[in-house]
């Protein structure tokens, strides 16, 4: 990058493209925009108040919101005056926002409304002894009395910074001028799904680096459009928010999770970065919709995906389609292919994927309805990738190769080492964690599972801590086998369980949309989704979906056991980190008592095709001996394979 800084790089491309929109967002139901003109001046007031207040250089200043458009302007407030940004999770609960704010030490709290401030405990020393706390959203809440005079409104901190720049002229730009590469950046916290949150502590010198490396692999223009919804406190929502700006990129904001179909329509990205469970309920949805239509729907569906299977395959391998496929595929686009890329948008060009593995199935399933997704790899310890597919070099099922100027070798236990400039400087204010993660060859222990090919793609297989070790002493990978269940289109979530068991065991959630969809064709009309979740036709056929699976893995790989759940893992209740992936140990202490009925009849011997039995929860009589086990109570199910 030709810059020093983030602080350079933002102020450089707002004097490139001035009064071009730069941001658009909702406001009181209506879609509103930002110039570059309009950022760079928000973004100038934001900095300067900081700067009255003496939370410049050096000091921490966190933000404790969803994704908004005022997000990104404090963001680069603080970075254009030198405070490193310490990114909150919105669904954080108040004790994890008071353990941020005290390790961190942050002098200023931005939090998105009154009401999220007034959920807060203001009486705790950390948030009393900050300097100032404003307020995104002020409406709604009255004012609290406990922090009378610390806390200030976004907008009131914006008048500050213009008076105070009527008396320091050029005080925001000699800051911002002043900052090099080494200059710290950002703490970003881990989502702790493997322990405790530790601070990421980086310089600008990383994400130069970072955007650099990445807009080399990922061809895009300042004609690009991106949908943001990504959260700016995981770091791959936070490259994207950089990367808008490096690249010149229009960025429209998602409203919410929920809303992410309806906004595309509305912004029509041409880019889209995404977790992999935005691509999984897509892949459901258009699987449900085929499914639910007439039978010539069906059968020119089939048609299309067949065709555009073929023309995959010759995409990958380099070979030149025939005009037959040619033909067909046009045909095949104008029908069915066209319909999906309209839910995207229209526009959408490329797609990537980061922060859990993509299952390989529906990597393919796209591209086969001509739509690339790629599959990248990374921590927020390597400032978020290290590992990318190409555009003209992919590989589906991997996370392809590794970014120019990075180096990986595998372990001799299997785990990923990585190192290269875009390695973090370290964890905020532990060094003995800094040690353990790197070590004295500079390699970073990234805590994942994987193999290189020998065409240098890497293929993650599991994390380390996640490994299943079974009772006979094999190792098991579950995100490869879960990945596979959730290729069905009945299932939506799958944690598959069995450390120092006989036999595996998952906790399964269904796709409530295509079980009703599948109770109709039954005759089935379910009243709620505790009684599908029960109901013994839905275990039979879940049973029936994770045979066919089973028969593609090793037999100690199989799945032998299965726990249907009435309800999805979700973010509020601490079962899923923001990003969507599953926090294992608080699930599996969650629905302990549920495992163990499962596990405790590991040593039945298994029958798939004996007659089910429903029973109660009481201990089971061993001598019924040979036959499945369904257990059925609470709008849940039990069931043996």
């Amino acid at each position: 990058m030709p810059y020093r800084s983030l602080a350079e790089m933002f102020l450089s491309q707002v004097r490139r493209y001035g009064d071009r929109v730069l941001y658009r967002f909702a406001r009181d139901g209506q879609w509103e925009s930002y110039t570059w003109n309009e950022a760079g001046r928000q973004v100038r007031e934001i900095g300067l108040g900081l700067l009255a207040l003496e939370a410049g250089k050096g000091q921490r200043v966190a933000i404790f919101s969803a994704n908004r458009v005022e997000w990104s302007l404090i963001d680069w407030a603080n970075i254009c005056v030198g405070a490193l940004t310490v990114p909150i999770y919105a669904s954080s609960s108040p004790a994890q926002v008071s353990d941020i704010v005290d390790h961190s030490g942050a002098a200023v709290l931005f939090v998105e409304s009154a009401d999220r401030l007034a959920k807060l405990d203001v009486r705790s020393s950390p948030i009393r002894s900050l300097k100032k706390i404003v307020v995104i959203d002020p409406a709604g809440a009255p004012p609290l009395s406990a922090l009378e005079g610390q806390v200030i409104s976004l907008a009131a901190l914006r008048e500050l910074g213009r008076r105070y720049g009527e008396t320091h002229d050029d005080l925001f730009e000699r800051v911002a001028g002043s900052l090099g590469p080494d200059d710290y950046l950002t703490i970003i916290y881990t989502s702790g799904t493997t322990g405790e949150p530790k601070g990421v502590l980086t310089c600008h010198r990383h994400y130069l680096f970072m955007i650099d490396a990445v807009s080399a692999d990922l061809y895009s223009t300042d004609q690009d459009v991106n949908l943001q919804f990504l959260p700016f406190a995981h770091s791959f929502g936070r490259l994207e928010h950089f990367i808008v700006v490096a690249k010149g990129y229009t960025c429209g904001f998602a409203r919410s999770m929920e809303t992410i179909a309806k906004d595309l329509l509305i912004v029509q990205p041409t880019l889209l970065f995404s977790v992999p469970r935005i691509y999984e309920n897509a892949y459901s949805r258009i699987r449900a919709r085929a499914a639910a239509s007439g039978r010539l729907r069906k059968e020119l569906f089939r048609f299309s995906l067949a065709v555009g299977k073929r023309v995959s395959a010759c995409q990958r391998e380099g070979k030149r389609m025939s005009f037959g496929l040619r033909v067909a595929r046009r045909i095949a686009h104008r029908l069915v292919y066209a319909k999906v890329h309209a839910a995207f948008g229209g526009r959408l060009r490329l797609a990537v994927s980061g922060g859990a593995p993509l299952a390989p199935e529906i990597a393919e399933f796209f591209h086969a309805l001509g739509i690339l997704i790629l599959e990248g790899y990374g921590l927020t310890e390597t400032s978020t990738v290290s590992h990318v597919n190409r555009a003209d070099r992919y590989r589906f099922g991997t996370v392809g190769l590794p970014l120019d100027g990075v180096e990986c070798r595998i372990g001799g236990d299997g785990e990923i080492l990585l190192r290269g400039p875009n390695t973090f400087e370290g964890y905020y204010r532990d060094p003995e964690a800094t040690a353990e993660a790197i070590d004295q060859e500079g390699w970073l222990h990234t805590g994942d599972i994987g193999e290189i090919d020998g065409e240098g793609f890497l293929r993650i297989t599991d994390r380390k801590k996640d490994l299943i070790v079974t009772s006979g002493g094999k190792k098991v990978a579950p995100q490869i086998i879960e990945n596979l269940l959730k290729s069905d289109p009945l299932f939506s979530q799958v944690m598959v369980i069995g450390d120092r068991k006989r036999h595996l065991m998952a906790l399964v959630t269904l796709n409530q949309e295509q079980i009703r969809e599948w109770g109709k064709g039954e005759g089935i009309e379910f009243r709620s989704a505790e009684e599908m979740a029960s109901h013994p036709r839905v275990h039979a056929v879940v049973k029936e979906r994770i045979r066919r699976k089973n028969k593609t893995l090793a037999p100690f790989e199989t799945v032998r056991g299965f726990r249907i759940l009435a309800h999805e893992f979700s973010v509020e209740r601490g079962e899923l980190t923001p990003t969507l992936k599953v926090r294992r140990q608080i699930v599996m202490e969650r629905y302990r008592d549920l495992i163990e009925n499962v596990t405790h009849r590991e040593g039945w011997r298994f029958r798939p095709r004996r007659i089910s039995l429903g029973l109660s929860l009481s201990p089971c009589n061993r001598g019924l001996g040979r036959g499945s086990c369904g257990l059925r109570s609470g709008g849940c199910g039990i069931f043996m394979v």
